[in-house]
């Protein structure tokens, strides 16, 4: 018997063609140099997959719920990088040094962003308590603290893509005031809404649109001079601090799923949520009582709609969510839960408190595998 090896090349190609998950997918490529080689690094046939759970930890640990296993990933260089979000399979992370990068933990590939130091008009509305945390955090010489100092002003981020446009993307950084933009090809940071704190933001038909926390709902011109212009002036929910808003891409519509919490012995909550779909011609929203075939996976950093069919072990019409506090708030506990629109019900999936034994699952984050 002659060895797997030696196997002829279009046959390791076609065999490679019919796998379905991305974890197999690495697998094959790692069985042997030959088949590696024969094979793409950055296959365009598999299906979306069911995002994994980003564990915490000194390495990457990823849950994977259709397999009911993990698996592990040597963190990259340094120490005290902290997550910012996680978009099409990408990590936005931010460094001791004021250093930001998007990371592919599954691809390995990584893309360094310029440091948030030079990004406009970041300390627009720093109070001077924030400036004696900076110095204290310096003089003491603490990485993490510093880290947590600058997700402070930058609480979140999200790589964008354009489907209709390959090779176009944006990384997006949400800051204490305005947003700040980053394209394929820059050189530096531009910013846009400079006295507004946006909630999210998500590319859709061409364009991006961006809700405040507020509810006010823009445009921004990405392709040109971040020109922003304001196409929903009202919320279709009034204004309170225990709500979220996340807005989605879902198939053929944008979506506006607005989170509700409530606080229960100094832990947040989610009791509930509500769907609302962005009518023709940006003229206002309309509520959505259904999601169909669609599942919405969401967490503070992440906002995701899949089509329910083909995908193993997960309820359509539901939403899977994780704490979505901000980051200097993530000591008021953590819950992963499926809430399903329709019935009106949740169903807590895993629960726990900060100081919970060592078993417990710190702040887990979706993130979608993708292999380019």
């Amino acid at each position: 018997m002659g060895n797997w090896e030696d196997l002829p090349t279009d046959l390791i190609i076609t065999i490679s063609t019919h796998i379905t998950r991305n974890a197999d997918y690495i697998r094959f490529r790692a069985a042997c140099s030959s088949w590696r080689s024969a094979t793409d690094a950055r296959p365009h046939h598999l299906p979306r997959q069911i995002p994994f759970l980003l564990l915490s930890g000194d390495a990457f640990t990823f849950y994977s719920p259709t397999e009911d296993r993990s698996y592990f990933v040597p963190f990259p260089s340094g120490s005290h990088y902290h997550f910012l979000g996680s978009s099409h399979g990408w990590l936005f992370l931010v460094g001791p040094t004021t250093s930001l990068i998007l990371l592919n933990p599954f691809a390995r590939t990584m893309i360094t962003l310029p440091p948030v130091v030079e990004i406009p008009n970041l300390f627009d509305q720093v109070t001077p308590n924030d400036v004696e945390r900076y110095r204290a955090s310096m003089s003491r010489g603490d990485g993490a603290v510093t880290v947590g100092f600058w997700k402070y002003l930058l609480n979140k981020g999200k790589l964008c893509l354009d489907s209709g446009s390959p090779g176009f993307w944006i990384a997006v950084a949400f800051l204490k005031s305005g947003l700040a933009f980053y394209r394929a090809g820059d050189k530096t940071w531009s910013h846009a809404g400079r006295y507004w704190q946006f909630a999210d933001a998500e590319l859709y038909n061409g364009k991006l649109y961006a809700i405040t926390r507020g509810g006010i709902l823009s445009t921004i011109d990405v392709a040109g001079s971040f020109k922003e212009a304001v196409v929903v002036s009202s919320s279709p929910l009034s204004f309170s601090q225990d709500i979220s808003f996340y807005l989605v891409a879902s198939a053929p519509d944008l979506l506006l799923v607005v989170r509700k919490h409530s606080d229960t012995d100094g832990y947040r909550k989610t009791v509930g949520f509500e769907v609302f779909k962005l009518e023709n011609g940006d003229q206002g929203w309309t509520r959505v009582d259904k999601l169909g075939d669609r599942i919405i996976f969401l967490e503070r950093g992440t906002s995701v709609s899949l089509p329910a069919s083909g995908l193993e072990g997960c309820e359509r019409g539901c939403i899977y969510f994780t704490q979505g506090y901000e980051p200097y708030e993530e000591d008021k506990g953590m819950e992963i839960g499926c809430y399903a629109l329709e019935g009106n019900y949740t169903r807590h999936l895993l629960c726990c408190h900060p100081d919970a034994k060592s078993t417990c699952w710190v702040a887990p984050k979706w993130i979608t595998p993708c292999l380019w």
